[in-house]
């Protein structure tokens, strides 16, 4: 009797474990493109806060499309883009970006498709008034296949900034 309760609960057990579904592995995920373009927008952002527009044009290509933050602002191409970079560079300096998160970018079906985004704070000091603006900010790219910046899309409070760079206490 004692054998048949043991077999009994043996074949049980058994059989439990066997309907549980095989583990599956995670697929493997080539983030190769991705790194490439990574290290080509923390180049940027590190020109730009460097001051340094000469280093970032071979970072865009001819055709690039910028999104500035400013409500009602139109999508620029490359000169209007760095006429844009320079109008901040002249306005503020010790310009960094820090506490900075990067994410590979997907497709419509979740699969790393080689753009990249950050979100973190940029700080800055005005030229005019000599305030410190801290801002939080989201940036998106999308690169061609030279690896070259063919689309940012940046998202802050640029007119909060602004306010804040010329706010006199």
């Amino acid at each position: 009797m004692k054998r048949l309760k043991i077999l009994s609960l043996a074949l049980v057990v058994g059989l439990l474990f066997s309907c549980q579904p095989a583990v599956q592995s995670e697929p493997e995920v080539d983030l190769t493109t991705y790194n490439l373009n990574l290290a080509t927008a923390q180049k940027f952002f590190a020109t730009f806060s460097s001051e340094d527009l000469e280093v970032q044009k071979p970072l865009l290509c001819p055709g690039v499309t910028h999104y500035a933050p400013f409500l009602g602002s139109e999508p620029a191409k490359m000169d209007a883009m760095l006429a844009n970079s320079k109008g901040w560079m002249d306005n503020f300096d010790d310009i960094s970006y820090g506490d900075s998160k990067w994410f590979p970018g997907t497709d419509e079906s979740g699969k790393p498709n080689g753009s990249v985004m950050t979100s973190g704070s940029w700080t800055a000091t005005s030229v005019a008034t000599g305030n410190v603006v801290t801002v939080s900010a989201f940036h998106t790219f999308v690169f061609n296949a030279k690896n070259q910046i063919h689309e940012v899309r940046d998202y802050f409070d640029a007119t909060g900034v602004m306010a804040a760079a010329m706010k006199v206490d």
